[in-house]
């Protein structure tokens, strides 16, 4: 560091033009940022579910779909049916949609029961003419099982267009051109938008609106907050510019490297504010103790960097390995969130220890008087009675945390863990509507898929097997929380009962293999046999069942997965092999893998910074101490999410690592600067502890001040996850300053670490302990 203070004292130009020479280079990078929103690459590619669902796209093909829901009082109308087709046919011209696989009302195929076999043709080819023809139509749905209950509600006042899309298709395309559609059509009628193109919109628009909001608000409160902190020009300016070079870099390296904005990633921005206004605050406050003392603004800055500047590196370097072992978990969007928060917190320590001493070794003025500011002297009263209520109840207060860690247990041990993306949204949220209305109404858009591979082709087409299929079907849709299901069974079974008059006992899987065979043939001469591709394969080997869920409870997805595992494992041995896939179980290998990993991340974590402090310090039991804070806050903060129902999920994995960051920093701070005092004052313990709480104390308040201002700004977030990283954060920044501010003293009085209470003592020549206390108290009178 004292090679950085000569550079800064001698040559603090060359210092600014090389911070603004790396400022443009980085921030190139900012132009190359995407955004991504698709689920499937975050997880591991060797993970069990992502090679099944690789390996059901490969035999089903991957096909993801749109989906128009519309609904009124009876769609059995002229008005409403005509609208059907027309956005049947209409759709079939918007760019990604596959024009012959629409299904609806107007194109899905009716299988029928003539004298000379089946006929297959659509349902509704035009719109009824007359009152019966409409009441023909809607006894024809209502007795056909593959309609009724899965295409039109069963109360007939909604129903869906389904359409499959290219694999190749642009969502922001796709979104505009059904928009435009549905525009057109509307009347009497409601519309309700599903599926991959327009989850991913929501999710994108989410995340710019996200931006465009949060990073100026946030930036607007931090300015507050650095004004309430220092009421003075520089006391805002300089941090302010930190944190937005902070940014630039950060979001630049973010660029460059090619990671891209997530959900999770989104917070970045206004994280870097919270995190780059402590490290500025930190120096901007240690410069203010030194001007007071040094011959000019130089000296002044030059001393800062000396003196605050290890501080600030062994934070900063804590802080980012804190951060980095968030890779320890198996989701793409956390390791990259980790990564890139590493790197910011690395940046932002360059940029405060270099920026605001080079600024102010340039400033024109020492320093001008001001009157004294009531403000601050409360807070060093309230400061100085914090340290006193600390030192003389330090065993009750050591009593009451270990309480706290007893209450905070039992609100850990009710934490609920995992949420599908729809509850990344709140409950007014057209997504969570739209989602919601297709469970009441069609059984749900929330899909698990078996697959059921059979030991030999054609396989399939065994009346036995085929029974079994159908058996477990009808298992499924007795569970609470499935909608309905779909098979290649179902096809099966409406053509037995269609070619036996409709009778209600041929709806059944028939007899003879040769029977289905025979069913299948007169299928292929009005129909087309591809009809059956999302369902069975060419060999007839491997067949998929389709589950549609009407709850996103992911306990009760464990739970079903559970049984039917149970179920497929006992009537299906030896016969076939039976995997399971889909977005339902994407989602609970990623609970595992946030579950595992976040027990993993607080461990590791803690570890880590605990030997970096231990090789650091020189000392075990300052190591020790300094994990104090952010285990009591990572212990707070889950037992605070577990009373409040906070489960634990993407966005509130991240709480502890950047937890740690903000823990280590407090700890570092405050026990450095007691160690120089504890010298100075020749290892008077009352005394260190009022200067310390003085001076790094009364930095820790600033920070804690500006950064709840900078990140209560989540709050206003489309993402739930994000708001309620906003709290936790926030009550992590009261926790952690409690940690330090409080409970540390206590710990130093009752144990008496033999590296901070025996450490050879320095002679002080121009000023008494005394006097210290008063250059502190000064500091409520002195800024520039």
């Amino acid at each position: 560091m004292k090679l950085i203070a000569n550079i800064i004292y001698k040559r603090p130009w060359i210092v600014l033009i090389g911070l603004l020479v790396t400022t443009v280079l980085l921030g190139t990078g900012v132009t190359k940022l995407e955004t991504k929103n698709n689920q499937d690459s975050e997880l591991p590619e060797d993970d069990p579910i992502v090679k099944t669902n690789d390996y059901l796209e490969e035999v089903f093909g991957k096909k993801d779909v749109l989906i128009v829901g519309i609904e009124t009082e009876n769609i059995f109308n002229k008005e409403t049916l005509s609208k059907i087709i027309n956005i049947s046919q209409e759709i079939e011209t918007v760019q990604g949609v596959i024009g012959d696989e629409i299904t609806s009302l107007s194109t899905i195929n009716n299988i029928q029961g003539k004298d000379w076999g089946l006929d297959v043709g659509p349902l509704m080819e035009e719109v009824p003419a007359t009152k019966e023809e409409i009441l023909e139509l809607k006894k024809e749905v209502f007795s056909n099982e593959l309609v009724i209950g899965r295409l039109v509600s069963e109360d007939a006042t909604f129903t869906s267009i389904i359409a499959n899309l290219d694999e190749d298709y642009d969502q922001t395309v796709v979104y505009n051109e059904i928009s435009e559609i549905i525009k057109k059509h509307e009347g009497q009628e409601k519309f309700y938008l599903a599926g991959a193109p327009i989850n991913s919109h929501e999710i994108d628009t989410g995340i710019q609106d996200d931006v465009n909001l949060l990073l100026p608000l946030g930036l607007l409160l931090v300015l507050i907050g650095y004004f309430i902190s220092f009421r003075s020009a520089k006391g805002v300016i300089l941090p302010f510019v930190v944190v937005v070079l902070s940014i630039i870099w950060t979001m630049g390296l973010m660029g460059h490297i090619g990671f891209p904005i997530t959900v999770v990633s989104s917070v970045l921005p206004m994280l870097m504010i919270a995190i780059s206004s402590s490290y500025g605050i930190h120096v901007l406050h240690r410069y203010y103790e030194e001007i007071l003392t040094s011959e000019n603004r130089k000296v002044a800055a030059r001393e800062t960097v000396k003196k605050i500047g290890p501080a600030v590196l062994m934070t900063g370097i804590t802080s980012a390995i804190g951060s980095a072992t968030l890779i320890i978990f198996k989701v793409t969007s956390i390791q990259e969130f980790g990564i890139i928060t590493s790197l910011g917190i690395i940046s932002t320590l360059l940029v405060s220890i270099l920026f605001i001493p080079a600024i102010l070794a340039l400033s024109k003025k020492k320093g001008e008087k001001k009157s004294t500011k009531n403000r601050e002297v409360l807070l060093n009263k309230f400061l100085l009675w914090v340290a006193a209520v600390s030192l003389k109840y330090r065993v009750r207060i050591l009593i009451c945390t270990l309480l706290l860690f007893v209450i905070s247990g039992i609100g850990i041990s009710k934490i609920r863990v995992g949420n599908d993306f729809i509850k990344y949204f709140p409950k007014e949220h057209v997504l969570r509507s739209t989602f919601n209305k297709f469970n009441d109404k069609l059984g749900g858009v929330r899909t698990m898929d078996i697959m059921i591979e059979a030991k030999e082709a054609d396989m399939i087409k065994d009346p036995t097997f085929l029974k079994k299929i159908a058996n477990f079907q009808k298992f499924a849709e007795s569970q609470p929380g499935i909608g309905y299901s779909s098979s290649f069974s179902d096809i099966i079974k409406r053509m037995n009962l269609q070619m036996n008059d409709a009778d209600p006992k041929f709806n059944t899987i028939p007899d003879s293999k040769n029977t289905i065979a025979q069913y299948l043939l007169l299928y292929s001469m009005s129909g087309d046999p591809g009809d059956f591709g999302d369902l069975i394969d060419y060999d007839y080997q491997r067949a998929k069942v389709k589950l549609f869920l009407t709850t996103s409870e992911q306990e009760e997805h464990i739970a079903l997965y559970k049984k039917f595992e149970t179920y497929v494992n006992e009537n299906f041995k030896g016969e076939a092999n039976i995997e399971f896939g889909g977005e339902v179980m994407f989602w609970l290998a990623q609970i595992r893998y946030i579950v595992n990993g976040k027990i993993q991340n607080i461990f590791l974590a803690i570890l880590i910074v605990l030997v970096f402090c231990v090789i650091v310090l020189r000392s075990i039991s300052l190591g020790l101490l300094s994990i104090v804070p952010l285990t009591v806050s990572s212990i707070l903060t889950f037992g605070f999410m577990g009373f409040l129902g906070i489960r634990l999920e993407t966005g509130t994995a991240i709480i502890t690592a950047i937890g740690i960051g903000i823990g280590i920093d407090f700890a570092i701070h405050y026990l450095l600067r007691f160690k120089e005092e504890m010298m100075i004052t020749n290892g008077n313990l009352e005394k260190a502890t009022e200067t310390t709480i003085l001076t790094s104390g009364k930095a820790i308040i600033y920070d804690v001040v500006s950064n709840i201002l900078g990140f209560i700004v989540f709050i206003f977030s489309g993402f739930l996850p994000i708001q309620y990283f906003g709290w936790l954060i926030s009550l992590t920044m009261i926790t952690v300053a409690f940690g330090s501010l409080v409970l540390f003293p206590s710990l130093l009085g009752i144990f008496k670490p033999k590296s901070l209470f025996q450490q050879k003592m320095i002679v002080v020549k121009e000023e008494t302990p005394p006097k210290i206390i008063k250059k502190e108290m000064a500091l409520s009178e002195e800024s520039n």
